[in-house]
């Protein structure tokens, strides 16, 4: 066995005998488990996150939405949609109109975005279904309290909220873009279209359930004034990791003038920001263990400095540069390795408590969780291991070197 292992174990617990030294050396380990400890308990919150929003997108929107360019309405959808379900990676397929509107109720008024669907082939590819939480999930027509018969609408629960409305409720849809001419003086006056409330939906994601309304394909495409006309055909595929593969096959086998983009282009920003916030979040808390590393040449400078005549000694026994060298590059990558594995350890048991007590809560009405998700990857605990150590293995470099360059005569010529 190499002594230059024995001999950084003793220089390491002998510096609990120095006041200073040893309360470095401490606050060396301290700050590379607290680093590696919020690291791993951190980028596993953000592991979370991110699958959890992706199982919102995908479970809840249409996993590829197929349209011609500028959003032009085309007529014969089901000749569209046998073409695309032909692809075996397609398993359900369902028209739907798109388009802004006005709704209103009671005096309040909002720009909003309504989907026109087909309620029983829509259930195979949304999962707004799963989602009322207030009402039922049905487009037919509903009377409202004075008993004749409008066409349903079901409103997300933060846009229902905002205009007081509730199932039951009368509604009003406004369409400006194709304004019949009537009134005094042949003037300009929108499509209206009375709608009772159904139910309402939340989706998890805040822009939808504050933005969205969805009626029956046969309702938008009158309010509208579409004829027979769709906006383009929602897909579900069998695996949603793959849609941007399939969207690209597909648009690539229907030619122009047809596009397909899938649920990961649509969300391409927040899919990127959460991408980069893993990145800079890591960054951040990388400086506490830039920090300890700092901490550790500040220890190794003064055992260098405390040891310089067991240096001397040492060299005139015939021991190399680059044993001594080895000796304090291993005294300070066992400070390393100690807080390390201390913070690694800390790391998985504070996320198992989390994953199985959920210690953390959020407020649900800010976030679409109740609970801190956390999803623990091994690679992360390894690059957190692997980043740690080689920190603390650089930081030990500086010091190592100035031990290794005493001259073993003036080395044991010191007081």
């Amino acid at each position: 066995m190499s002594f230059e292992p024995f001999i950084a174990r003793r220089y390491f617990w002998a510096q609990r005998r120095s006041l200073s030294s040893g309360l470095i050396a401490l606050f060396s380990a301290l700050g590379v488990m607290i680093g590696t400890w919020l690291l791993i308990f951190v980028l596993s919150a953000i592991n979370g996150f991110e699958d959890e929003v992706n199982r919102q997108l995908m479970g809840k929107d249409a996993h590829i939405e197929i349209n011609r360019h500028q959003m032009a309405p085309f007529a014969d959808p089901e000749s569209l949609r046998r073409r695309v379900l032909e692809n075996p990676e397609v398993t359900a397929a369902a028209p739907y109109v798109l388009a802004k509107t006005v709704i209103s109720n009671r005096g309040h008024q909002d720009g909003i975005v309504v989907y026109g669907i087909d309620a029983e082939l829509a259930r195979g590819v949304i999962g707004l279904s799963e989602t009322v939480t207030r009402g039922t999930y049905r487009l037919d027509s509903l009377a409202d309290t004075a008993g004749r018969k409008f066409p349903a609408v079901i409103l997300g629960a933060s846009l229902a909220a905002r205009l007081g409305a509730a199932p039951g409720d009368k509604v009003f849809l406004a369409d400006f873009s194709q304004s019949d001419f009537s009134g005094f003086g042949g003037g300009m006056m929108p499509r209206i279209q009375p709608c009772v409330v159904a139910g309402t939906f939340e989706s998890g994601m805040y822009q939808y359930d504050e933005t969205l309304a969805y009626v029956s394909l046969t309702t938008a495409q009158r309010l509208f004034g579409l004829g027979d006309a769709v906006t383009g055909l929602q897909l579900r595929v069998r695996d949603p990791r793959q849609s941007t593969r399939v969207a690209n096959d597909l648009e690539l086998g229907l030619g122009f003038p047809w596009r397909a983009v899938d649920w990961q282009a649509k969300n391409e920003t927040l899919i990127k920001w959460m991408a980069y916030e893993k990145v800079l979040v890591g960054l951040a808390l990388g400086i506490i263990i830039i920090i300890a590393a700092f901490n550790i040449i500040s220890s190794l400078i003064m055992v260098v400095n405390d040891k310089t005549r067991e240096i001397g000694i040492l060299r005139a026994m015939g021991a190399t540069r680059g044993a001594i060298l080895r000796i304090f590059v291993y005294e300070g990558m066992l400070v390393g390795l100690l807080g390390s594995v201390a913070g690694t350890i800390l790391g998985l048991f504070s996320v198992w408590l989390q994953h199985e007590f959920g210690v953390i809560r959020l407020p649900g009405d800010v976030y679409f969780v109740t609970i801190l998700p956390v999803d623990l990857r091994l690679t992360d605990v390894l690059g957190v291991l692997a980043l740690t150590n080689i920190l603390c293995g650089l930081a030990t470099l500086p010091p190592a070197l100035k031990a290794a360059r005493q001259d073993p005569v003036e080395a044991i010529r010191h007081e």
